[in-house]
């Protein structure tokens, strides 16, 4: 049986988390935040549901996890999960249990993810969740990649706060939308603080978000919990938060008088709310297979009590909610024709998330690289992307793993460049400093053969880099293909060219002329055999949902 704020067996904390959850305590111990609301000596009783990473999931969806050893088998036995109106039946059903003393939340990465995300901008999902009545939501680093208009007309749609503490805006300095907002419901007065993912600017299109500043603001935080605490004289302080699992709990060992994180980002799910001193940690994994639910009691302003489960969406199991069914056919409606039509065959499962390598971005890097002619090509370390079961493929399911307009692109990078993005995103995974992880996996790549060794210092960990079967020579400039700006906005990439072609479009042509695919993993990643006691114990401490 697991203990209070045991983290689910294969993800106990460890290492350099024991170092922060004796300062988080020691910080927190004897912190008194004085507060008039109500009659205080009674037990007062909420509950906040949640939502994270759904990535514009409205629809039921498969999708294998880096701990799933048997997806297809499982995927059999347990059908589609999710779907945003499976959710919203449960939803309304937890609501019902707790009439007027409940919150609904969603902690980003919400608006964007899927074909018609895409087309229409985010609307129909925020439709959806106008509909269910959500409290509030703070915003993800993928709900940033539309423009910036369609970001902000998101914004005046919603009719419920998008909150975010570090959302600023250049000139002034000034947040961009409110950051934080209180609600009382059932006689307690709750004030949320939200949290954009911290390095938006850098791991998207900066075009994008050209004008907004983002970051982890520490000090800022604090003085909202100061003003939410002695000013606005709240009994509860939640922090709805898109900077992810390991940076939430050095965040709030370090900001004092949160009661609890509703998180996100890093799409894990936290079965049990991690302890950071008297701070709650919750995430509920992604692409909208979970609820997250927090019951939570407090008396004279403390948190005495807490109850969470996080509830497994199988949509065979749960009946659909034919209010948000309809709002969802009526979304998907004028795309419908388009995004069913079937393009090819695939031989194998394909899925997507994992640490080093994983067949879905193998075959669109691979496709990338022969369609350019190029010795190189990338596709960006996304855990996001629904998976493709064996069967028919079709157009929807190419918007799945490549959610954007986004041309494909060739330019030069030298061979030193080129190891400098492969040793920068390894230290992102690596980098023991969770304010200095960028998130994400390797950086996915066609034409290279790679093998690596933790145990060497930064800058030096990739013991062997080929190109083309040759060893990479560092001096000379090698043909790059990617669809993502992250790559050609590389200081020194040289001979800059748009092909004018989507990567979607790219992909759904090579499928239609080869009719039949079969991605796979190979031996483009290869770790020296030393390592793999240490990996499979960083792999053990990444997923907290195994």
């Amino acid at each position: 049986m697991r203990k209070e704020g045991e983290v689910r067996p294969r993800a106990a904390l460890r290492g350099r988390w024991a170092a922060v959850l004796v300062l988080s305590g020691l910080m927190l111990a004897g912190v008194g935040w004085l507060n008039a609301s109500g009659d205080r000596d009674k037990d007062q009783a909420i509950r906040i549901l949640w939502t994270n990473d759904l990535h514009g999931y409205l629809k039921t969806v498969y999708h294998r996890e880096p701990w799933d050893a048997d997806y297809e088998s499982m995927a059999r036995r347990e059908g589609r999960l999710g779907g945003f109106a499976h959710i919203a039946t449960l939803v309304k059903k937890l609501r019902g249990e707790r009439p007027g003393r409940t919150l609904l939340l969603d902690a980003g990465d919400t608006w964007h993810g899927t074909g018609v995300a895409v087309f229409d901008g985010g609307a129909t999902v925020v439709n959806v969740m106008n509909a269910l009545n959500y409290d509030a939501m703070a915003p993800g680093n993928v709900d940033f990649l539309f423009p910036k208009d369609v970001v902000m007309a998101r914004v005046k749609q919603a009719r419920f706060p998008v909150i975010a503490a570090n959302w600023t805006d250049d000139d002034t300095g000034d947040p961009v939308v409110k950051p934080y907002v209180v609600k009382e419901v059932g006689g307690v007065k709750v004030g949320i603080v939200g949290m954009a993912y911290q390095w938006t600017a850098k791991t998207g299109d900066r075009s994008l978000t050209e004008g907004w500043s983002f970051g982890v603001k520490e000090k800022e935080v604090q003085e909202h919990v100061r003003e939410l605490r002695e000013k606005e004289k709240v009994d509860l302080v939640l922090l709805l938060s898109h900077m992810g699992l390991p940076t939430d709990m050095k965040f709030v060992s370090r900001v004092q008088g949160i009661d609890a994180v509703i998180g996100a980002h890093t799409h894990d799910l936290v079965k049990v709310p991690i302890k950071v001193g008297e701070t709650l940690v919750c995430q509920a994994g992604s692409h909208g297979k979970n609820l997250g639910r927090l019951d939570l009691t407090i008396r004279n302003g403390k948190v005495v009590k807490h109850d969470h489960e996080v509830y497994r969406i199988v949509a065979k199991e749960i009946t659909a909610d034919p209010e948000i069914q309809k709002i969802i056919d009526g979304g998907y409606a004028p795309y419908i024709e388009k995004l069913s039509r079937v393009i090819g065959q695939t031989k194998t499962m394909i899925w997507r998330r994992a640490t080093w390598q994983n067949p879905m971005d193998n075959f669109i890097s691979d496709v990338y690289r022969e369609a350019e002619k190029a010795d190189v090509a990338f596709s960006p370390a996304w855990r996001f992307g629904a998976t493709t079961m064996p069967g028919d493929v079709r157009v929807e399911d190419v918007y799945d793993w490549i959610p954007a307009h986004g041309t494909v692109l060739t330019f030069g990078l030298s061979g030193q460049q080129i190891r400098s993005v492969l040793e920068s995103a390894l230290d992102n995974i690596l980098n023991e400093d969770p304010y200095l992880q960028l998130g994400g996996d390797l950086a996915r790549f066609s034409g290279m053969e790679v093998v690596f060794d933790i145990r060497r210092p930064l800058g030096q960990r990739f013991v062997e880099i080929k190109i083309g079967g040759k060893p990479m020579d560092p001096r000379k400039v090698y043909r790059v293909a990617s669809a993502n700006t992250q790559f050609h906005n590389i200081p020194g990439a040289v001979d800059l060219k748009d092909t004018k072609k989507t990567g979607v479009d790219t992909v759904i042509a090579h499928i239609e002329k080869k009719k039949i695919i079969a991605p796979k993993l190979d031996d483009r990643v290869r770790n020296v055999p030393e390592n793999d006691k240490p990996l499979q114990e960083m792999e053990k401490r990444r997923m907290v949902g195994a």
